[in-house]
């Protein structure tokens, strides 16, 4: 009969263990989740610190390719220049919000309804400054190819940067979906 309560204390004592155990189990892939919610986070931000920095200086440097070249046709100088940038200005704008919106998730302290709720929020902003961007963004190029009188090289030019930047946009944008598809995740 002793050898049977020896046996139940064994149990309740490996149960206990047991218990401790996973607990100690869902503290750590808790934290581990955090820590890959925070990577992301940390990855956005400066993501969209470096495309605030580009598009402030793509404002400058509209301003001196276009309003201050001697090559520019005089009737599309002023135009250009301030649909350009209009333009960056529009980016730096998008992404400040962004920005903005990505510091201020509470990856510790929210529940993750209210992470995913966010994120989701800013991927969709994202997208739709995307759809309404890039058709602005073209405009800004044809208005660049007439103030620039462009020729078959320059016109062959500006294609070949388009095709390179869009693949290097499409690059970006996988990367931001990423970043942004990991707070879609479930976590406890």
């Amino acid at each position: 009969m002793e050898e049977l309560e020896d046996m139940k204390q064994m149990w309740l004592d490996l149960n206990n263990r047991l218990a401790v155990l996973e607990e100690e189990n869902r503290r750590l892939a808790k934290k581990v989740m955090n820590e890959k919610y925070k990577t992301a986070q940390d990855r956005l931000v400066r993501k969209y610190r470096i495309f605030i920095i580009v598009a402030c200086v793509m404002i400058i440097y509209s301003y001196c390719l276009i309003y201050m070249n001697p090559m520019v046709v005089e009737k599309y100088r002023l135009l250009t220049t301030i649909y350009l940038m209009c333009l960056f200005a529009l980016c730096a704008a998008t992404d400040t919000y962004l920005l903005i919106n990505v510091k201020d998730l509470d990856i510790y302290g929210s529940n993750m309804k209210e992470v995913t709720r966010i994120a989701a929020r800013n991927w969709k902003i994202h997208k739709l400054f995307l759809a309404v961007g890039l058709p602005v963004a073209i405009g800004a190029v044809v208005l660049m190819a007439l103030a620039l009188e462009a020729n078959s090289f320059t016109i062959l030019g500006m294609i070949v940067g388009g095709v390179v930047g869009f693949m290097i946009g499409i690059y970006q944008l996988l990367k931001f979906r990423n970043y942004y598809r990991l707070f879609q995740t479930d976590r406890e």
